[in-house]
Order: structure tokens, then sequence, then C-alpha cells
């Protein structure tokens, strides 16, 4: 099977501002744009690379931005990696996946590249446990 997947650097999508702390709002925008440009060329799976990022966000904000995926065009017949080294206590990449995964999105953290593109590339849907991808009918 042919699978057309985007890698997009961490750069291009999350903001902070000069202390670090998650711009929110830039970040949902950037997103935002990164699966219209997907929907338009077709990819339904995206790997985002984060290993160089550092971030302050708080748990709250992992919450508000998983909470908002579909508003920002991911579907469950998209899947999304994360690929991440946290660089403190909360691992940020791995409360994303819970909280989407709660939501029925197919989004998986992984801590080395070989393994997300792994997943990403794999047929069928998700292999999450417990997980499968349904409608969402969130506000």
């Amino acid at each position: 099977m042919a699978v057309n997947v985007r890698v997009v650097p961490i750069k291009e999508f999350l903001r902070t501002d000069v202390a670090g702390h998650l711009d929110l709002q830039t970040s949902r925008s950037l997103l935002h744009s990164i699966m219209e440009a997907c929907k338009k060329q077709s990819v339904d799976r995206v790997l985002i690379d984060t290993r160089e990022a550092t971030s302050k966000a708080s748990v709250t904000d992992v919450w508000t931005l998983a909470s908002e995926l579909k508003s920002v065009g991911l579907s469950p017949q998209h899947r999304l990696a994360v690929v991440n080294r946290p660089k403190d206590e909360f691992d940020r990449a791995e409360f994303l996946e819970i909280c989407a995964s709660n939501r029925g999105f197919q989004l998986k953290a992984f801590r080395e590249f070989e393994a997300a593109f792994t997943w990403l590339t794999e047929e069928g849907p998700s292999t999450t446990p417990g997980q499968p991808p349904q409608e969402i009918n969130s506000p």
C-alpha cells in the first residue's frame, strides 16, 4: 500500500514567547494550516518532530490543544505521530496522545523517528489498544 506521509519539524508548528511559554493561539493556527495543506494534497498521515523543542506548556495547554484537534482539521481518519524527547518530568506528547485517543483520534507519541514512521505507514486503523477510530461529536 502506498501512503503519503508529511514530516513537519517543530519549528513550523510550535510557537513560544521569549520565556519559552507556549503560544497556544499561534500553535493552533499553524496546526490548522498544516491540516488544511494535508487535506488539499490528500495526506492523512503526519509526523511532527518535536525532539529539538523545549516547552513550558502546562497540562491545561496540552489538554486545550487536544480538545481543539477537530476544529483545527484533524479527523479520526488522520494518523498523527509526535516524536519527542521530554526535557523535564512532564511528557507533553504522551499526555497529548492520551487526550487525543480519548477523543477518538489516531495520535501517538514516540521517542524514535523510525518507530513513528513505521506506525504511520502501517495499513489499517491505529493499533492504540481500546481506542478504535470513531466519529467525534464534541462541540
